[in-house]
């Protein structure tokens, strides 16, 4: 099949997806400070003009990619009825979707993004992994909620995020039971019951 075939046939969600994944292939091979219109357009077998009616500028059209890649690789964690063992898990899942070539990729958009009055704390980019296993945890009375602030939910994200960022490698295990039970844990556990 031609790609203007396949250009007439794709509309909509399949075109937009189509561009997206396009979009994600180029970021993941090229980084940002090669992700140009042309390449994403060839490489989804469509037109630059099909491109900037959806995203005026490249940084539209790479955030969009990255949200896109995000919401279909979410991290999600079964209850295994231990706040620590969730903790590690899902901190594990989310370092292992987060490698260092990622986080270069958005230190390259930042100047950017800064210069569009984008930031990536914009809805489009905001999950909440580790929210169920928040509730499901004070539920069973691991966490006192009062001790829980929105900034302390978000800290062990964060600090794999930090870590990532630092040492510019994959974060081993040692490190995410260090932010679990060093830092996160003696911050919101319950009082044990005397």
């Amino acid at each position: 099949m031609s790609a203007d075939a396949i250009m007439r046939r794709r509309r909509g969600s399949a075109l937009e997806d189509a561009i997206l994944e396009a979009a994600w292939a180029e970021l993941s091979i090229a980084g940002y400070a090669h992700f140009t219109f042309e390449a994403v357009a060839k490489r989804a077998h469509t037109s630059r003009p099909v491109l900037y009616r959806r995203w005026p500028t490249r940084t539209d059209l790479a955030s969009a990619a990255i949200a896109q890649h995000v919401r279909q690789n979410p991290i999600d964690v079964p209850d295994l009825g231990d706040l620590r063992a969730e903790l590690c898990m899902i901190l594990r899942k989310f370092a292992d979707r987060s490698p260092p070539k990622l986080l270069r990729l958005l230190f390259e958009m930042n100047e950017d993004m800064a210069g569009e009055n984008a930031s990536f704390t914009d809805e489009r980019f905001r999950e909440h992994p580790l929210q169920p296993v928040i509730e499901r945890a004070v539920q069973r009375g691991e966490i006192d909620e009062q001790r829980l602030t929105p900034r302390i939910a978000r800290m062990p994200l964060g600090l794999v995020l930090h870590e990532i960022m630092v040492t510019v490698k994959p974060v081993s295990d040692a490190a995410i039971a260090e932010i679990v039970d060093e830092i996160f844990l003696p911050l919101v556990a319950a009082a044990s019951p005397k």
